[in-house]
């Protein structure tokens, strides 16, 4: 009954990503019942389409059976004739649960898959589990949406779950119709692991009383989803106005009513990888009202949000300067011992090619308050001065390279040269920080 369902269904999330070619389709196979039932499917698609089709087995290495797990779905797939990659990871739950860790290092091994496309088999079931799991967690709106049917891992690689409107008993009906082999993790009746917890023992539970638990969690899920889409599309026209060069305007950003300015921020910092607890996020929104001469700053990780004339930059946690370096005209690219990359270009004004080819450039951290003579009948100015002029932001200052000609201060990127080594078909250095991020 179930059979056409399932196979049209696979097919037709396979059809959305063709684009008239073969496809590379990976299936994510453990062995158990739904991934059996997913690769013996995808076989079957895969073979009438002329696509690609692998799997790939992650061993966690947790079970005393996963080396014959392992060998049964090498049997399987061979059998099928699909070509199978075994993945061993190390689990390390360091700071994080089993579950946690595990995931992590099975989707450290899809991220680097070489397809364009990856198929996992979870179910409705799976669903209204994470649904739920998410709930006693106290998620907001992305974590009710329970996991997507697709979402990219990588820019050339899908990731698609086809079979998740499916009830897991549609899945064992097609597996006993087919006469499938499958293997039973006996971690899965492990009750001490909070989401078998909820399979085993609290859906079952909850089912007694509400015998639609299932779907009314998977209909939050779609709800939540729809919410969260919408919430993007506001998101991405506030993050238009409040964005400028990278940099969070909190000035543009004060037009918006405070829940709104609250989700575009938590927006943009998702974009930049900074994804911070609902208390860490108070704390520091709090503190920029703090005056303008003050520097707040929400450290995440290697991370940091810092706040310079009403604008927010996200940078690394720290910036340091290097050490000097001997450098010529030829030299760019990254710095060896700094967090730069080293550029130049052509300007009129920019440092005479000719003395520089026959000094000796140097690299070099700044050493204190040093001068700099920017025009030839203009003054010294401190580099301090310089730098607010410049609108450097301060956690670059120190960590800005300096450059030497000779053992003389001959330029300052992102400021300027050195009257007395200017040349009117000159060239300037550009320091690019190498976390983009620290070049806001």
């Amino acid at each position: 009954m179930h059979t056409p369902d399932l196979l049209q269904t696979v097919e037709a999330s396979l059809g959305r990503f063709a684009c008239g070619r073969p496809l590379r389709v990976c299936v994510g196979y453990s062995g158990g019942l739904d991934s059996t039932v997913l690769l013996h499917l995808a076989a079957q698609v895969c073979r009438v389409r002329g696509d690609t089709l692998s799997a790939v087995h992650v061993h966690h290495g947790l079970s005393s059976n996963a080396d014959a797990w392992a060998a049964a779905c090498s049997d399987y797939t061979a059998a099928l004739g699909v070509p199978l990659t075994v993945a061993r990871v190390h689990v390390d739950a360091t700071g994080q649960g089993v579950e946690a860790a595990a995931r992590a290092a099975r989707y450290a091994v899809f991220e680097a898959l070489e397809a364009d496309v990856l198929l996992l088999a979870h179910h409705r079931g799976d669903q209204a589990e994470t649904v739920l799991f998410n709930v006693l967690r106290g998620s907001g709106i992305a974590g009710l949406a329970g996991v997507p049917v697709q979402r990219a891992l990588r820019a050339d690689l899908q990731l698609l779950r086809p079979l998740l409107a499916f009830p897991r008993a549609a899945l064992h009906d097609y597996a006993v119709q087919h006469g499938l082999p499958w293997v039973e993790d006996e971690s899965n009746a492990d009750t001490r692991y909070r989401r078998n917890f909820l399979r085993q023992r609290a859906l079952p539970l909850l089912a007694d009383t509400f015998p639609a638990v299932e779907t009314a969690l998977v209909r939050v899920a779609d709800h939540m989803a729809e919410a969260q889409a919408l919430l993007a599309e506001l998101s991405a026209d506030d993050l238009a106005c409040c964005v400028v060069d990278g940099a969070f305007d909190l000035a543009a950003a004060a037009a918006l009513t405070p829940l709104r300015r609250r989700h575009a921020l938590r927006g943009w910092l998702k974009q930049h990888g900074v994804v911070v607890d609902a208390r860490a996020f108070d704390e520091w929104l709090g503190q920029l009202d703090a005056p303008q001469d003050g520097q707040p700053a929400l450290v995440w990780r290697e991370r940091a949000v810092r706040r310079f004339q009403q604008r927010l930059y996200v940078t690394p946690a720290q910036l340091l300067p290097g050490p000097i370096t001997t450098i010529t005209t030829d030299t760019s690219g990254p710095i060896p011992g700094w967090q730069g990359a080293l550029a130049w270009l052509p300007q009129a004004g920019g440092l005479n090619p000719a003395a520089l080819l026959a000094g000796t450039l140097e690299l070099r951290p700044r050493p204190g308050n040093v001068p700099l003579r920017l025009h030839p009948d203009g003054p010294s100015r401190p580099l301090k001065l310089l730098f607010q002029e410049y609108g450097i932001p301060p956690w670059q200052r120190a960590a800005l390279p300096l450059l030497y000609l000779n053992g003389e201060l001959a330029a300052v990127p992102g400021i300027g040269v050195a009257a007395q080594w200017q040349a009117q078909d000159g060239v300037v250095p550009v320091w690019q920080w190498l976390d983009a991020a620290a070049a806001q």
